[in-house]
């Protein structure tokens, strides 16, 4: 399994994530067979944050779907998203929902299932 986490910057992903997802094309993206990719068939969690408190105003649901083209292209199963309201540091742990969800995504991906 591959946990990808990107903080919300500009309403997507931030530019390191994105540049690291650029450069995963070079492990087998412009293959023929692209089910040869380096990450085909991984198990993939998602684990975003934003600063506002509505993902659609925040940019989260813009990097979601950036992480769903990439993966329904490679192809990967993506086994779950976990994403939340952040305004400081350490404040997600205040989110008990959002906390659960990081736990049983966690279980998921740890369990190979």
């Amino acid at each position: 399994a591959v946990v990808y986490a990107s903080p919300i910057y500009w309403f997507t992903v931030s530019a390191q994530m994105k540049l690291f997802m650029d450069r995963c094309y070079g492990l087998g993206g412009d293959s023929d067979e692209i089910e040869y990719h380096a990450l085909a068939g991984k198990r993939i969690g998602i684990v975003l944050t934003y600063g506002g408190d509505d993902p659609f105003d925040s940019g989260a649901v813009n990097a979601i779907r950036t992480f769903q083209d990439m993966f329904n292209y490679i192809p990967a199963e993506i086994a779950g998203i976990v994403y939340g309201y952040a305004s400081d540091a350490g404040k997600i742990r205040q989110n008990q929902e959002v906390m659960k969800e990081a736990y049983e995504l966690g279980r998921e991906l740890g369990s190979g299932a």
